[in-house]
């Protein structure tokens, strides 16, 4: 059996921003950039109220901003509350995709901000650090042979602790062991379930796996043990999630040899729900510009795709905003009745909407897995009888399909709208995008709440 956790902690503790892949460091700027978005669309989300008005204390040390506003508190909670914040509203970017699709940044990002704020970390060491965090997630991820979703374990919330200790444990420049302790500590720290999803639990997964990281790496710093084998034992992280226990434990790591940061990137979400909906969206938005049909023409619409893709999407008959984020019926009800899928359709007026909750009952999920899957895609059977036929791959926006940078920014100025006047999101923007040369996340711009 490989010494995974050791080999985990030697990465980590080895990393420098030197050695970091080309890649990399493009693709961590819009991460970055997105979690700061999508944190301050999220403030005022009931999840981040409920969990900033309980358990955040008021008299923590001071050490890093919650929400990018003047308020302050320690930087385990703001790590949580940051965390919350940006997986409120379901969207934030995805990564991992094509081994275990998950959201990256809103359990690294938060760690990261979070200590070096505290610590006094430039950009550099915030770009090393999220590096390290993908890595190791990645190496862990690769390691299932089968989706954890299908056995319930929500990846931003398992996962994503160990990979926040990772990022955390860089930042305060653990050695090896050190480093080793701490992802072990963040393994009986990591948690969440799918029978949460469509609920105000589903994003506090995303901070609570941020502040476990955050956590672990203080009481690693601190001294704590663990075991050195948490990871790889027949009773430990691989072996507890794997769906069926069958995890490869005895592989050796590649870690420094391939870069997962850089061949499963993150994907960023142009569609405010969960990304399993998100192909259909665009496959559906593509064959309406190509064959324009009313909603009233439709006699049914069959979208095709894997159990595993579909897992996520809770919600058939969605009967709130938050239902809706989580329904391919709601996606695609509101696509071909608005020709879009915008934060405007998610509403309890839009959902709840005569001829809305009429088209989603002619929305039908057809599972195509097996040896004799050719690919997915939609079919619109109109009442005329045609019969409209679009496939899809990736959404624009995924690593594979990347967004224009305009796409970027035009969604982080919406989202921070509100937060931030004009001036402040672009030079926020801009200071993200050009993250090697900050000094502090101290100096961003401070944000109203």
């Amino acid at each position: 059996m490989t010494s995974l956790t050791q080999d985990a902690g030697d990465f980590v503790a080895g990393l420098r921003y030197g050695g970091l892949p080309a890649a990399a460091s493009p693709v961590i700027r819009n991460g970055f950039a997105d979690f700061a978005a999508t944190a301050l669309l999220g403030r005022h989300d009931d999840v981040t109220r409920i969990v900033r008005a309980t358990l955040v204390g008021a008299d923590e040390k001071p050490e890093a901003r919650l929400l990018f506003s003047a308020a302050r508190a320690s930087g385990a909670s703001a790590a949580l509350v940051n965390g919350a914040a940006s997986h409120a509203q379901d969207y934030d970017d995805v990564g991992l995709v094509g081994i275990q699709p998950t959201h990256p940044s809103a359990s690294i990002a938060p760690a990261i901000f979070a200590e070096a704020e505290a610590l006094g970390r430039d950009g550099k060491a915030m770009l090393t650090a999220y590096v390290a965090a993908f890595e190791v997630w990645g190496e862990l991820a690769s390691r299932m042979r089968d989706p954890v979703h299908l056995k319930g374990w929500h990846p931003t919330g398992t996962f994503g602790a160990i990979a926040a200790a990772a990022a955390a444990a860089s930042l305060r420049g653990l050695d090896a062991n050190g480093a080793a302790h701490a992802l072990a500590i963040a393994a009986s720290m990591s948690a969440g379930v799918i029978a949460n999803f469509g609920s105000m639990t589903k994003p506090f997964h995303a901070g609570r796996a941020a502040q476990s990281g955050v956590i672990a790496a203080r009481l690693a710093a601190a001294g704590m043990s663990a075991s050195g084998d948490a990871l790889e034992s027949d009773l430990g992280f691989l072996r507890a999630i794997a769906p069926r226990g069958d995890a490869d434990r005895t592989s050796p790591a590649q870690f420094g040899q391939r870069w997962f940061i850089e061949t499963n990137a993150l994907g960023f979400k142009l569609f405010p729900m969960c990304y399993g909906a998100h192909r259909a969206l665009d496959g559906v938005l593509t064959l309406l510009a190509r064959t324009p049909f009313a909603a009233d023409d439709v006699e049914a619409v069959d979208v095709e795709q894997t159990q595993a893709q579909f897992s996520n999407l809770v919600h058939t008959n969605p009967q709130n905003a938050l239902d809706a984020k989580f329904s391919m019926e709601f996606a695609m009800a509101a696509a071909i009745l608005a020709r879009r899928c915008t934060r405007a359709e998610f509403t309890p007026q839009f959902v709840n909407r005569a001829d809305v909750r009429d088209l989603m009952r002619k929305v039908r999920r057809r599972f195509k897995d097996g040896p004799d899957r050719v690919g997915d895609g939609l079919i619109v059977t109109l009442k005329d009888g045609r019969k409209l036929d679009q496939r899809f791959t990736h959404p624009l926006g995924d690593a594979r399909r990347p967004a224009p940078p305009e796409a970027l920014w035009t969604k982080f100025e919406d989202c921070v709208s509100g937060a931030l006047d004009a001036a402040q999101a672009r030079r926020m923007f801009d200071m993200l995008q050009s993250i090697e040369a900050l000094r502090s996340p101290d100096d961003l711009p401070v944000a109203q709440t």
